[in-house]
């Protein structure tokens, strides 16, 4: 379910004036804006922080789009038989 158009994109004021090399982020959906660009965030995604480097073309994009919030499975190989 998408925000309404009517309603101003969400984000968090004191991550607009913070001057840290790299911030924690436990909520994944906040909206990226243009102050955030070439800075680095740490993103929580329910086990361990990610890091997340922004650049230019993920304005307007959510935090937890770049983030797997899933380990992948790996198919293990079966063993020869003699």
């Amino acid at each position: 379910m998408s925000r309404n158009n009517k309603k101003s994109p969400f984000f968090k004021y004191n991550l607009i004036n913070n001057q840290k090399k790299w911030i924690k982020i436990f909520n994944k959906n906040l909206v990226i804006m243009p102050q955030d660009i070439d800075q680095t965030f740490n993103i929580y995604n329910g086990k361990s922080f990610i890091k997340l480097k922004i650049i230019k073309d993920m304005l307007g994009y959510k935090f937890g789009e770049f983030i797997n919030t899933r380990k992948r499975y790996i198919y293990k190989k079966a063993k020869k038989k003699r």
